[in-house]
C-alpha cells in the first residue's frame, strides 16, 4: 500500500467511525426503530481499527522514506 491507499483507508475508518457514532446516538433516543437493530459498537470498532491499522502503516512508510 502506498500513501494515498493508507490515506483513503484512514478516511474510511473516520467515516465509519462517526457514521456509526450518530447512529449510536440515534438509536438512544429511539430504540424501538429500525436502525436501532443495527451493531452500532461493532462498527465503531471497526472504524477505529481501521484509523490505527493505517496510522501505523503511515508511520512505516514515514520511516521507509516512501
Amino acid at each position: 500500500m502506498d500513501n494515498d491507499a493508507t490515506l483513503s483507508l484512514a478516511a474510511a475508518g473516520l467515516a465509519l467511525t462517526i457514521g456509526a457514532s450518530l447512529g449510536d446516538r440515534a438509536r438512544r433516543r429511539a430504540p424501538l426503530a429500525w436502525h436501532a437493530h443495527l451493531p452500532w459498537h461493532a462498527m465503531i470498532f471497526a472504524g477505529m481499527a481501521a484509523m490505527l491499522f493505517a496510522a501505523i502503516h503511515l508511520v512505516t512508510l514515514a520511516k521507509s522514506g516512501s
